[in-house]
């Protein structure tokens, strides 16, 4: 009996729960205020890292479909639709885009690398043989806004013309790196590399 005892002692000793300290929560009793502070810094820390991402880094080509009324549709990310005209290099596009080629296939993408020089092998995406060719443009945007900005997200249809610019409808935010931009809610932008009005085209 006296064992038996003993025994069950060392088993109450074993499973008691420590007391917790000043400070700390209690991991056996219910949630506190001291168990969700820790969390706020971090969940704060996120989301200063999210709105620090820029555009390109958001847009990870994903696209989803979602019913709307009786068809089939791309769901609208929160991804604005913007042109990125590099100085030298190729347009980098995001945004909720429908792409048409020239043989009339349709794809949907977020983020697109589309050649400006003229001379890529994988028209109408970028190989980077502006590289190769030398090509020079300083990546200015001469033409004014003919829109307002848009915060929510929007539709944007771009259609390579054979032969042709790249003929876009919906709203698009043209822009560079030094600050100069252009939003329009259609137009045409160079991709052979030879307009006198790049990034849009000349119609030459």
């Amino acid at each position: 009996m006296f064992l038996e005892c003993y025994v069950m002692e060392d088993v109450i000793e074993e499973v008691k729960a420590p007391k917790p300290q000043t400070g700390q929560a209690n991991p056996h009793g219910p949630e506190t205020a001291d168990r969700d502070r820790p969390a706020a810094p971090e969940t704060a820390q996120a989301g200063r890292r999210t709105e620090t991402l820029s555009t390109e880094d958001r847009a990870q080509d994903r696209w989803f479909m979602e019913d709307r009324g009786n068809r089939r549709v791309p769901k609208r990310l929160d991804v604005p639709n913007e042109a990125l005209v590099s100085a030298a290099g190729p347009l980098k596009l995001t945004g909720n885009i429908t792409l048409i080629d020239e043989a009339g296939q349709t794809h949907y993408a977020n983020h697109l690398t589309l050649c400006r020089c003229g001379a890529s092998r994988n028209k109408p995406y970028c190989d980077d043989q502006h590289m190769e060719v030398e090509f020079f443009d300083s990546g200015s945007i001469p033409q004014a806004s003919e829109c307002r900005q848009m915060a929510n997200p929007q539709m944007l249809t771009v259609t390579c013309i054979k032969d042709g610019p790249l003929k876009y409808q919906g709203y698009l935010r043209v822009y560079n790196r030094k600050g100069q931009q252009c939003l329009t809610m259609q137009g045409a932008l160079c991709r052979c590399g030879r307009s006198t009005k790049k990034p849009f085209c000349d119609c030459r």
